[in-house]
């Protein structure tokens, strides 16, 4: 098997992780329209993105062998470390209840890690795929980044916990259907090219 094709399993394994954890935007916000849940809701929908954190960061990790350019492996990796570290300050943001705002910081310096990373993947891989699309979940992270700093800055203080909720896990539900359906055409482009060319050879002959 290709080291590329490796690459897009491990990617696909991503996006759907990503769509499990987006999936709580539907358990979150309901939980957290009762003063009596809101509480544990906060601190549920935190560890919800420390343990996505630390899974994703995995599978990055992982999926940086798959890779033949040193410098997309250096960036997967380096994101896969600082994926876990985010993800442990995010527990403790939830355990010690400190001021809760602050996980904006720590989502948007996750979401800017994977783009930083996937952008630099993404010049590599495109090398081999020759199509723009690689660049999407880049251009996701990224944008959710902006996003996520402008609002700790700005709005997070003040924001209601089922806004919140639905902004943070609407972008996890976008990443993973992004990823997941990159994944998908990439693995299927690549099927087909080995289809034609195993159908084209013989003829050759």
């Amino acid at each position: 098997m290709h080291r590329y094709e490796n690459y897009w399993i491990v990617t696909l394994f991503r996006g759907v992780l990503a769509t499990m954890f987006g999936c709580a935007i539907v358990l979150i916000p309901q939980m957290s329209s009762s003063l009596l849940l809101l509480p544990f809701a906060t601190v549920l929908s935190i560890l919800f993105l420390a343990v996505y954190g630390a899974a994703d960061s995995a599978l990055v990790f992982v999926g940086s062998f798959a890779l033949p350019e040193r410098p997309g492996q250096i960036a997967s990796r380096l994101q896969g470390v600082l994926g876990v570290v985010i993800a442990l300050l995010l527990a403790t943001i939830a355990f010690e209840q400190t001021r809760v705002h602050w996980f904006f910081y720590l989502v948007a310096a996750q979401a800017g890690a994977a783009a930083v990373s996937d952008m630099v993947t993404a010049r590599h891989v495109w090398r081999h795929h020759r199509t723009m699309l690689v660049y999407a979940s880049a251009l996701v992270a990224g944008t959710a980044a902006v996003y996520f700093l402008m609002s700790a800055i700005l709005v997070a203080p003040t924001m209601p916990a089922e806004i919140s909720a639905r902004v943070l896990y609407g972008y996890l539900l976008g990443f993973g259907v992004v990823n997941c359906g990159l994944a998908c055409l990439m693995l299927q482009d690549k099927s087909h090219h080995h289809g034609v060319g195993g159908a084209v050879l013989p003829h050759a002959r």
